[in-house]
Order: structure tokens, then C-alpha cells, then sequence
């Protein structure tokens, strides 16, 4: 559990800032100038943690142009990081915010890329305990893979998967 909490205060420090969009995005005089120092701050904290992927100053920079281009379109209303990402995507090519866009990819993905890590050793420990060492390393990622996507097996319809099999793999010659 201490784990867990830590990788999600360390995403929090990381990339909290961007999930107050609203905040980030915020028009007016109502965003002073301490809002922007801080913004400013996070932003070189995750340029400088991912400096290969963007550059903070950049992403600051982003930050504020995609603030005054959204000030002048009232027609768009923006409050998830997901919402934002798609605007950015629909209003241009690659090129239009390339930091920010990079930077709310990296943290939609690093929450999820953790949290199926941890969700896969954990039903490989249920798998394993219950099943020990009797199976191959093929059958064993095959069951921990159904076993993470439950859901999505539930769904299946096995017959018609045991027929189409049967139909496939039959030795027998139609007279």
C-alpha cells in the first residue's frame, strides 16, 4: 500500500498541475502572477524529470499561447486533460503544442501504465498460488491474461469459438 501511495504522490508532483485544467486554462486578470511563477515551476520539474520527451520552458510557453487561443473561442468549453488533448488534436497538425500535448499524453498514460502493471503481477500471484508449478510459462501468461481481461472473455461466446476451431483444424474428408 505505501507503495501505491508513493507512486501516486510522485505522478501527483510530477503532473498534478495539468489535471486542474480549468485552473491552467484559467482567462482574465483572475490568474496572477504567483499562479504563473508555480505554473512555471512545474512546468521546468517535468521538462526536467522527462527532458528527452519536451522542454519545460516550451510547455510553459504552450501553456500561456494555448490559454489566449482558448480566451478567444467561447464556442469550446474545456475542463479534463482528455477534453483538452482532443481540442489540440482537432485544431491542428503535430506541430501546434507539441510540449503540452506530449506531456498530457505522458500523463494519461504513466497513471494507466502503472496501474495494469500492478493489476498483472497480482493476478499472476492469485494464478500462481492457486495453480503453483504444474503449467508452462506459455499456459501460465495465457491464464493471467484471461484472468486481467475478465471482463472482455466474459463477453465471448465459446461455442461459436469451439466450433470455428473444430471447422478449422477438422481431418475429416467431406464425401
Amino acid at each position: 500500500m505505501k507503495q501505491r501511495s508513493t507512486r501516486l504522490e510522485d505522478l501527483d508532483n510530477k503532473f498534478g498541475f495539468l489535471l486542474d485544467v480549468e485552473q491552467i486554462l484559467k482567462k482574465g486578470k483572475s490568474s496572477g502572477l504567483l499562479d504563473n511563477e508555480r505554473m512555471k515551476e512545474n512546468c521546468l520539474r517535468v521538462g526536467e524529470f522527462y527532458s528527452s520527451d519536451l522542454d519545460g520552458n516550451e510547455l510553459y510557453e504552450e501553456i500561456l499561447d494555448c490559454r489566449l487561443l482558448l480566451a478567444s473561442r467561447t464556442d469550446v468549453q474545456i475542463s479534463t486533460p482528455e477534453k483538452l488533448i482532443q481540442f489540440i488534436i482537432q485544431y491542428g497538425n503535430e506541430n501546434v503544442f507539441p510540449s503540452l500535448r506530449i506531456a498530457i499524453k505522458l500523463m494519461l498514460t504513466v497513471a494507466i501504465s502503472i496501474a495494469s502493471c500492478e493489476r498483472s503481477f497480482s493476478k499472476l500471484k492469485l494464478i500462481m498460488a492457486y495453480l503453483r508449478a504444474s503449467m508452462g510459462q506459455d499456459r501460465l501468461n495465457t491464464l493471467a491474461f484471461l484472468s486481467i481481461e475478465r471482463e472482455e472473455v466474459e463477453l465471448i461466446n465459446f461455442d461459436d469459438v469451439i466450433d470455428n476451431f473444430a471447422s478449422a483444424k477438422s481431418r475429416r474428408v467431406q464425401i
